[in-house]
C-alpha cells in the first residue's frame, strides 16, 4: 500500500475540494486459492463535484388565496 500511496498522494491532494479535503480509497483482495496467498491492492482517487439548487413547489391541492 505504501507504494500506491506514494504514487498517488499528490494526485489526490490536487483533487481537494474548496475546504482542502480529499480522499484516497484502498481495497485489498486476498486470493487464497494460491500458495502463498495472493494479495491485490487497488487505490482509488476520485473527484466529487457537488451542486445543489433550492426552490419551492406550490401544493396543487391547496386553493390559491387572493392577496
Amino acid at each position: 500500500m505504501k507504494e500506491l500511496l506514494d504514487a498517488h498522494f499528490r494526485e489526490a491532494e490536487n483533487s481537494a475540494d474548496d475546504n482542502g479535503k480529499f480522499s484516497l480509497g484502498f481495497r485489498m483482495i486476498f486470493d487464497r486459492s494460491h500458495s502463498p496467498t495472493k494479495i491485490k491492492v487497488t487505490c482509488r482517487v476520485t473527484t466529487t463535484i457537488t451542486d445543489e439548487i433550492e426552490t419551492t413547489v406550490d401544493d396543487p391541492a391547496q386553493a390559491q388565496l387572493p392577496l
